[in-house]
C-alpha cells in the first residue's frame, strides 16, 4: 500500500505522552503507524538520528522540549550531510510569529500549529500525509 509507506520511517520529536498519543491515533486510523520512531527530547533525537538510526522520509518536531529545544535539533539536523534532505516539519504549540520566523531561518520545511481539537489534527495530518507523498524531495526520482 503505497500511502501507507509514503512516510515511512516517520520520526517524531515530541516529549508529550498525550501529544504524541494523540498523534499516533490519527497515523493508525489515517496512514499507517508502522515506521514511526518517537523521540521524547532533543538530546535522543539527535542521538539517534545523527547516530546509527536509519534516515526518515520525514521528521515531525515539537520546538518546546526539555533539553535541548527543538530550535537547536532543528540547526543541527540541516548541518548535517546525511539529514539536510529530509523534510522537517515544525508541529508546535507555539503561534507566536518570531518562533515561526526562526524555524523557517533554521530550515524547517513547514510550520504548523498544534492544533486543541483532535478532529483538526487529523485534517492536519491527512493533508501532510497527501502533500508529502506526492512530493518529490532531492535525491528521489519518480
Amino acid at each position: 500500500m503505497e500511502a501507507a509507506r509514503a512516510l515511512s520511517p516517520l520520526a517524531v520529536v515530541e516529549d508529550s505522552d498525550e501529544d504524541f498519543e494523540a498523534l499516533s491515533r490519527v497515523l493508525r486510523e489515517t496512514t499507517s503507524r508502522e515506521g514511526v520512531k518517537r523521540y521524547a527530547s532533543g538530546e535522543e533525537a539527535l542521538a539517534g538520528l545523527l547516530g546509527e538510526d536509519p534516515r526518515p522520509a520525514l521528521i515531525l518536531l515539537d520546538l518546546n522540549l526539555p533539553g535541548i529545544r527543538g530550535m537547536d535539533v532543528l540547526t543541527q539536523l540541516k548541518a548535517d550531510a546525511r539529514l539536510r534532505v529530509v523534510p522537517v516539519v515544525v508541529l508546535s504549540g507555539s503561534s507566536r510569529e518570531e518562533d515561526i520566523d526562526a524555524a523557517y531561518e533554521a530550515g524547517a520545511n513547514a510550520y504548523l500549529s498544534k492544533p486543541l481539537d483532535y478532529t483538526e489534527l487529523r485534517r492536519i495530518v491527512v493533508s501532510l500525509h497527501d502533500f508529502w507523498r506526492i512530493a518529490t524531495l532531492p535525491g528521489q526520482s519518480r
